[in-house]
């Protein structure tokens, strides 16, 4: 543990076996430890020597925090909530205050169900053309979309995707244009694979001069052109519309980026079905979304647990307790994810 943090109140041992389980889970903890620096030097301000917590403990700590914003304010609230979480899973009493209410600024992800993504991949498959347009990208609809739910990929990185980064013989896709900059291989499972294949072998009967050579891009309209992602926002809306789910309002979603969290949540479930140690699988799951670190792959696995109740039980009890709980509006707290 870093030498700037020192702990010194009654809670000081509990605040560091709480960061050693934080850190043994390869989370990055520092975020956890100024938060609970703060408290320590309000629980030692305040004179309070006894191992309980009260509301006015809580308040003390409040007031501690000065000149922070209301996005860092409901960060820090939820982070404390953790720890005073686990502290009572240890026997010792403590008032737990609710979430503050959250900030404007965060938007909420749409989780499709496994119904509702059979629905939407059945009705894409049915999708006709009613009149003819030879910029149409119906083609390319049926695989950008399978290709967007099982790798979980950006849908800017799909459409950055040319022929020559597509290696069908190890079965997997170079990303070379990202959000961080990093390139990395996305792995084909042979239904994908095989949709794909297919894909690239009716779109080389149109009649477009070199539209399978190496350098051009993978999903192209009909006239051989690479699209923007307007052309599957567009055509994803009418789809939702077809399957009877509705857009709910700004920053409400469904939108195309929630088949990446649809993903993400779709895979641990699937994995904690499996008897898969999610924290084990976390890294896993963090390089093939391309996250900077595990500690933004942590945020699925807190809703999975909110749309999948029984996946708590499949989780140890003894660590289950510090991961905090995603509240009804299944909130996000990062940018871009």
């Amino acid at each position: 543990m870093s030498d700037r943090y020192v702990f010194q109140s009654v809670f000081a041992p509990y605040i560091r076996e709480f960061l050693k389980m934080k850190s043994s889970l390869v989370l990055n903890s520092n975020i956890y430890r100024h938060t609970l620096q703060q408290w320590d030097e309000a629980m030692l301000k305040n004179g309070y020597k006894e191992l309980y917590v009260t509301r006015e403990m809580v308040s003390a700590w409040e007031g501690s925090l000065n000149n922070i914003c209301d996005r860092t304010s409901y960060a820090k609230h939820t982070q404390i909530i953790q720890f005073l979480k686990y502290m009572c899973r240890l026997g010792i009493e403590c008032y737990v205050p609710r979430i503050p209410k959250r900030p404007a600024n965060m938007y909420t992800p749409y989780v499709f169900s496994h119904d509702e993504m059979s629905r939407i991949m059945d009705a894409i498959d049915k999708s006709e053309l009613k009149r003819f347009c030879p910029k149409s990208c119906l083609i390319c609809m049926p695989c950008l979309f399978r290709l967007l739910y099982s790798t979980g990929m950006r849908i800017s990185e799909a459409l950055s995707i040319k022929n020559v980064d597509v290696d069908l013989a190890t079965d997997t896709i170079l990303l070379t244009k990202t959000k961080n900059g990093k390139e990395r291989l996305i792995p084909l499972n042979p239904e994908l694979k095989a949709v794909l294949t297919q894909y690239m072998r009716y779109r080389d009967k149109m009649p477009v001069h070199g539209v399978g050579n190496p350098e051009n891009y993978l999903f192209v309209s009909g006239t051989g052109k690479r699209f923007t992602k307007t052309t599957p926002y567009t055509f994803f809306k009418n789809i939702l519309q077809q399957c009877g789910i509705s857009h709910k309002g700004k920053n409400q979603g469904p939108r195309v980026h929630d088949l990446r969290h649809t993903f993400a949540v779709h895979t641990l479930q699937k994995m904690a079905t499996a008897g898969i140690d999610l924290y084990a699988a976390l890294p896993v799951l963090s390089v093939l979304l391309g996250h900077t670190s595990v500690r933004e792959t942590e945020w699925y696995l807190r809703l999975t647990r909110e749309f999948y109740p029984e996946v708590l039980d499949m989780i140890s009890s003894t660590t289950g307790g510090i991961f905090p709980d995603v509240d009804q509006n299944n909130l996000y707290h990062g940018k871009g994810n």
